[in-house]
């Protein structure tokens, strides 16, 4: 039987050269490789662990400064426009200038997700990252393309709103988005539904939501496109 620190070495090399691929793939001159073992987090099920492997900005606009930022900046949540929700977690912890912080959350901000069983990784691997680009309206503002943020359009918190979009679909807090998108991915129902997309349906709070998937066959990584309700 293998220690926590023998899997933990595994995963973290794993997900190295996965990383690595990737960058290479998408012709980047870097890429984050390496995560601090104090962001793994571990779920076990019936002789399964899932890791979700945050890098330091993610995790802390996931759990702390989105919710700040809807509670002290509600009137840029709804708006439609992508930068307005940047703009309210931007103001909680200034980082950078708003358009540094935009593409800094857009290029290697992101949560791995990997499946161990009895030792052995999954070789199924999913990368949420925050958001993958922006992409401009005719009305001269902006949306989330790809990543959780995309996905947040369509989820609320206590009736307010987590993105662009004026959906009420309560979840307790965006973490527990996180935590759903890992159960969806690792469905036994996940359909194809062409060469490079997955979904899978999955009820929360008693409603029905798709939820989907693209995969990128030459590294072998799945990407999150969106979540919406059906």
């Amino acid at each position: 039987m293998i220690t926590d620190r023998e899997e933990y070495l595994k995963v973290r090399e794993f997900i190295k050269n996965k990383s690595l691929n990737l960058m290479n793939h998408e012709q980047k001159n870097n890429a984050k490789t390496g995560i601090a073992i104090g962001n793994y987090e571990r779920f076990s099920s019936n002789g399964k662990h899932y890791y979700l492997i945050p890098t330091n900005i993610y995790k802390a606009i996931i759990e702390k400064n989105l919710l700040i930022a809807r509670i002290n900046h509600p009137e840029l949540f709804g708006t439609g426009h992508a930068m307005d929700v940047l703009k309210a977690i931007q103001i909680v912890e200034p980082w950078y200038d708003l358009e540094r912080f935009a593409d800094v959350l857009r290029s290697e901000q992101f949560c791995y997700i990997v499946e161990v069983d009895n030792g052995k990784i999954n070789e199924k691997i999913l990368r949420l990252d925050l958001y993958r680009h922006l992409k401009a309206n005719e009305d001269g503002k902006s949306d989330f393309v790809g990543g959780i943020f995309h996905a947040f359009k369509h989820f609320s918190c206590e009736n307010r709103y987590l993105s662009t979009s004026k959906e009420i679909n309560n979840i307790d807090n965006p973490k527990e988005l996180t935590h759903l998108i890992l159960e969806a991915f690792f469905s036994s129902s996940l359909i194809r539904i062409d060469e490079n997309t997955y979904k899978v349906e999955l009820k929360i709070n008693n409603k029905n939501f798709r939820f989907i998937f693209y995969h990128e066959i030459k590294t072998g990584v799945y990407f999150l496109k969106t979540v919406y309700r059906i």
